[in-house]
């Protein structure tokens, strides 16, 4: 259950932490690593359950941490497979994260950073909700573990797509990232986990120098200024200024990096908006003479990097009940798109949504926190 109390939260705690609180509670030193790998090792939140421990220290940790960051209201299953869960954070905002089994990979998860979202996007369910609440890193990987319980095997991906903006959210989003790479930890490569964004121009930048190997997906759909203005009102406007960045990314980080488009009648799928897209993932890869494509270009190595190809995901629009203005593109227009690109020279992928019969799919999240199975 979740504890409404100011206790920190275990799965908050770095190595080092955790090693000074059991060092002050007359702990031997060994045991942080124990608890520590219990935790982020094999998704074991519940001290009852980390068998290896004392009795004594398994209460003490279960009454001077918050060891339960969500409670879970809610859980729903797709026809494809996916599953919903609604949770609560001790404050009562609610929280949604999507398990996806069945990928040629594996399996992934794809974790809210933030309760609701500040950004405001038109067609997005959560940018309609607002901000709730800032994650904690513990938070997140709380939806991590749980989602694993729930499927009774780790799994291979992590998405941080969900509700709210990422790069809103740095520090959580950093610890997470370190805990799940870390030795001691998952031991992950920073490929498996992909932040996603709307754009935002600074943290982006902030995301490449310091988050080496980690996946970018960049929610763009709008290529001009004047749509992303309208549809996107808190994101970076300019496409050319949003080009520049994800070149300094391919050059300075090595993750890969995905172009998400989703296709709405009328407004983004017309020849000139794929026309326009083309363009604008080729400007992503030119090296151009501009101040961030400099510094790449002066760093060190091994800061340099051999860039990994930009990938279009291109995706039918995920109506959502708030928005009717905005309609998904038929199938024969997504299709026509993806060939346009093709002939340009750009990479894509039609993708199709899963979880939309449970408001599982991106933007989808918020619909309506408890509307499934009752747990």
């Amino acid at each position: 259950m979740v504890e409404n109390t100011v206790r920190p939260i275990l799965l908050d705690l770095t190595l080092e932490q955790l090693g000074a609180a059991l060092k002050q509670a007359g702990q031997p030193a060994y045991r942080a690593k124990q608890v520590y790998h219990w935790l982020h090792r094999r998704g074991v939140i519940d001290p009852a359950a980390m068998t290896d421990l004392p009795a004594a220290l398994r209460t003490a940790l279960a009454e001077q941490f918050t060891t339960w960051p969500l409670l879970l209201k809610a859980t729903q299953v797709s026809r494809d497979g996916s599953v919903k869960f609604g949770w609560l954070t001790p404050a009562g905002a609610p929280v949604e994260a999507v398990l996806m089994p069945g990928f040629n990979y594996g399996s992934a998860v794809c974790v809210s950073s933030q309760s609701g979202c500040s950004l405001g996007c038109g067609f997005c369910q959560t940018g309609r909700l607002g901000l709730r609440e800032q994650l904690s890193a513990g938070m997140i990987l709380a939806q991590l573990y749980l989602a694993e319980a729930h499927h009774g095997a780790a799994v291979d991906r992590l998405v941080l797509m969900g509700m709210g903006e990422p790069l809103l959210n740095l520090g959580a989003v950093r610890r997470v990232v370190e805990m799940l790479t870390a030795a001691e930890g998952r031991d992950w490569s920073p490929r498996r986990i992909t932040v996603s964004t709307v754009g935002l121009v600074k943290p982006l930048v902030t995301l490449a120098r310091e988050f080496p190997r980690v996946n970018l997906a960049l929610s763009l759909h709008f290529t001009t200024a004047e749509k992303r203005q309208r549809h996107m009102p808190r994101a970076e406007a300019d496409p050319e200024r949003l080009a520049e960045v994800l070149h300094f990314y391919r050059l300075i980080n090595g993750g890969k990096i995905t172009l998400e488009y989703a296709l709405m009648d009328g407004l983004n799928d017309r020849e000139r908006d794929a026309r326009r897209l083309a363009r604008f993932a080729r400007l992503a890869g030119l090296d151009e003479e501009n101040e961030l494509v400099r510094e790449a270009n002066e760093a060190p190595e091994p800061a340099r990097l051999q860039p990994l190809p930009l990938h279009v995901n291109l995706i039918a629009y995920n109506p959502v009940p708030a928005a009717r203005e905005y309609q998904p593109s038929p199938e024969s227009r997504v299709n026509e798109f993806a060939t346009l690109l093709k002939d340009s020279g750009i990479p894509v992928t039609v993708r199709h949504s899963r979880g939309t019969d449970i408001s599982a799919a991106c933007g989808q999240l918020g619909t309506e926190l408890g509307n499934g199975e009752a747990v």
